[in-house]
C-alpha cells in the first residue's frame, strides 16, 4: 500500500492479476519469449515526481546484487535469468532473457516480484550523501542496499525517516511503533484509482489471538478482525454487536513435511506405499466438520482447491487417496510389514520386490517417526491428535514434540544444505502451522512449486527428489498449455511428496457499518481505500 508491485494480483476472490490497479500495463513478448518489455502506467511520486521505468531499473540492479537476500530467490530463477536489461524511453523496461520462457510462467512467477521503487530518492550510499546512479554497478547496488537496510532497521524512525515518506501507493505511514501499531493516512497524491471513504487506517498488534477477540466482543474497538477458529462457536456474540463475518480462504496448500534426508525416517519415506497408507489415514472431510467447524478446505495436490482456477485439474478436484484404514492396512501387508495396531509395524520381508518392505528398508525396521508440531493453536494441536490416533491404530507410531511456530520452522528448513549425519537433519516430520505447513503461492502466484518439489529447490526442506517430477516442473516453464501443467499436478498429486492436510480459513469479521471490505481476497490484496462507512 506504499510501494506498488508492477503487477498487482487479486481480482475479487481470484489470485489473478487485476490490471486495473497494477502500475505496468500488460507485458509484451517477442523473439519467441526471449524478449520482454514493460511499460509503466503515468503514475507520480508523492514528491510530484514521475514514476518510471528507471524506478523498476533502480529495483533489479539491487535485487541482482544482493539476490541472496531476496526471499523469493531461486538459483537459475529471478533475477538468474534476466540476461540484461535497458530503459526505452521514459516508462519502459525491457529484459532479455537466457532462454524462451512460458509467457504465463515469466509473468505470474518472474515479473510477479517487480516492485517500484523511487530511484530519485533512494538512490543513495548515506542520509546526507547526494542521490547518484550508484545502482549502475554491482558495487554501487550494494552499498545502496547496505544504506536503505541499515535504515529499515530502525524502527522507531519508521515515521519521520523521509525516505519512507517517498511513495507511490495509496498510503503513506503518519505514526508507527516498534510493538507494530501502524497508522496510515491517504497518499493524495495517488494515481491509481480515486478514494472514496476512509482516510485513515489504524493497524493494531495483539499479543494473542484471545486478547484480538476480546477486543472484538469489547464492542468498537475494532473495525475488522478475525475470530480464531477455537472460538467460532462464540461468533455468534459478534452478531449483535454490529459485525459481519466470512471465512478467507486463501491461495495455499497444507502438508506434512517429511525428511528424505533423515538416516533413520528417510529411507521408509522413500517408499510411496508408505506415504499412501499414511495418507489414508489422514480424514480430511472430519478435520474440517468437527475440528475446524467447517473454516477450511481439503488439499489434495500442489494446486489448492480454492478459489475455483483453471489451473486446478479435474483429477484433483476429488482425493485420490481418501481416508480408508482398510487400504492402508492392506498396503503395509501386502508389502511385508507385520502389523501390530495400537503397537509398532515391523518389516518382516526385507527386499525389492513388489511384496517386500522397500530398497534401504532393513528387516526388523520399525514404523515410529517424531513429528515436530507447532504448539500455537488448539485446533493444530487437535489436528496433529487426530492423526496421531489415526496412525496409532494401523501400527504406525508418531510421537509429538510441541514447539514453537519459530523452532518448529527454523528446524524443518535446517537439513537443506546439510550432511543427512548432522544434527540439523534429525527432524523426521514437520508441522509449523495450524495442522500442517501452509504455502501461500507467493510471489509465484503460478502453482508450479518448483521450490518446493524440484530436486534442490529452496523451499524442499524434505528435500524430495525425482527426475520424472523435475521435468514435469522445467516443461510448466516453458509451456502455457494447461495440459501440461495438467500432467504436472496430477502426477506430482499421485507420487505423494507431502502428506496432504486441509487448509484452515481465516474467519474476517467488521462492522455492517463498513462497506467494500467484499469480496475477501485470496491473495491478502486488501484495498482499504476503496472502503466507507455508512450511518
Amino acid at each position: 500500500m506504499f510501494w506498488l508491485p508492477v503487477y498487482w494480483f487479486g481480482q475479487g476472490s481470484s489470485p489473478n492479476i487485476n490490471w486495473s490497479l497494477s502500475l505496468g500495463e500488460k507485458p509484451v513478448y517477442s523473439n519467441g519469449g526471449k524478449v520482454v518489455s514493460i511499460t509503466i502506467k503515468p503514475y507520480k511520486w508523492s514528491d510530484g515526481k514521475p514514476v518510471t521505468a528507471q524506478d523498476v531499473l533502480f529495483w533489479m540492479q539491487i535485487m541482482k546484487a544482493e539476490k541472496a537476500n531476496w526471499g523469493a530467490y531461486v538459483p537459475g530463477g529471478f533475477p538468474d535469468n534476466v540476461t540484461s536489461m535497458h530503459v526505452v524511453g521514459q516508462h519502459t523496461i525491457v529484459f532479455d532473457l537466457n532462454r524462451a520462457y512460458s509467457s504465463l510462467w515469466f509473468t505470474y512467477n518472474e515479473l510477479s516480484q517487480l516492485v517500484a521503487i523511487p530511484q530519485q530518492s533512494w538512490d543513495r550510499t548515506s542520509a546526507n550523501g547526494p542521490v547518484g546512479n550508484y545502482a549502475a554497478t554491482p558495487a554501487g547496488a550494494k552499498a545502496v542496499y547496505n544504506f536503505l537496510n541499515s535504515q529499515s532497521q530502525k524502527l522507531s524512525t519508521y515515521a519521520t525517516n523521509p525516505l519512507w515518506q517517498v511513495v507511490d501507493g495509496p498510503f503513506r505511514l503518519q505514526s508507527f511503533t516498534p510493538a507494530g501499531e501502524a497508522t496510515m493516512v491517504l497518499n493524495h497524491s495517488y494515481s491509481g484509482s480515486p478514494e472514496t471513504g476512509i482516510n485513515k487506517l489504524v493497524e493494531l498488534p495483539f499479543t494473542s489471538s484471545a486478547a484480538e477477540f476480546n477486543a472484538l466482543l469489547a464492542g468498537h474497538t475494532l473495525d475488522v478482525g478475525y475470530v480464531p477458529i477455537n472460538d467460532l462457536a462464540a461468533a455468534s456474540r459478534l452478531t449483535s454487536l454490529g459485525y459481519l463475518k466470512q471465512p478467507q480462504k486463501t491461495w495455499s496448500i497444507t502438508y506434512i513435511d517429511l525428511n528424505y534426508a533423515n538416516p533413520q525416517a528417510g529411507p521408509l519415506f522413500k517408499q510411496l506405499y508408505l506415504r499412501e497408507a499414511m495418507q489414508r489415514l489422514i480424514n480430511q472431510p472430519s478435520y474440517i466438520t468437527n475440528i475446524l467447524h467447517g473454516a477450511g478446505w481439503p488439499t489434495y495436490g500442489p494446486v489448492p482447491s480454492y478459489p475455483p482456477s483453471r489451473y486446478l485439474s479435474t483429477a484433483e478436484k476429488s482425493n485420490p487417496f481418501p481416508y480408508s484404514p482398510s487400504t492402508a492396512l492392506q498396503l503395509l501387508r501386502g508389502h511385508g510389514w507385520a502389523v501390530h495396531p495400537g503397537g509398532v509395524d515391523v518389516c518382516a520381508r526385507p527386499g525389492s520386490a513388489s511384496n517386500e518392505c522397500g530398497p534401504g528398508v532393513a528387516k526388523g525396521a520399525r514404523l515410529a517417526f517424531k513429528m515436530l508440531v507447532n504448539s500455537g493453536t488448539t485446533s493444530g494441536a487437535d489436528l496433529a491428535a487426530a492423526m496421531r490416533s489415526s496412525w496409532n491404530n494401523a501400527g504406525i507410531q508418531v510421537t509429538i514434540s510441541y514447539e514453537s511456530n519459530n523452532d518448529v520452522f527454523s528446524a524443518v528448513n535446517s537439513c537443506l544444505g546439510s550432511a543427512p549425519s548432522s544434527s540439523a537433519c534429525s527432524w523426521q516430520m514437520g508441522d509449523s502451522g495450524a495442522g500442517g505447513i501452509s504455502w501461500f503461492y507467493s510471489d509465484d502466484y503460478l502453482p508450479t512449486g518448483g521450490s518446493l518439489y524440484a530436486t534442490g529447490g529452496t523451499s524442499n526442506a524434505g528435500q524430495y527428489s525425482n527426475a520424472a517430477i523435475d521435468r514435469l516442473v522445467t516443461a510448466t516453464h516453458v509451456s502455457s498449455s494447461l495440459s501440461t501443467f495438467y500432467q504436472y499436478e496430477n502426477t506430482l498429486a499421485k507420487q505423494l511428496p507431502v502428506l496432504w492436510m486441509p487448509s484452515t480459513a481465516s474467519v474476517i469479521v467488521w462492522q455492517n457499518k463498513l462497506h467494500g471490505v467484499l469480496p475477501l481476497s485470496s491473495v491478502y490484496s486488501i484495498t482499504p481505500w476503496t472502503w466507507y462507512f455508512t450511518k
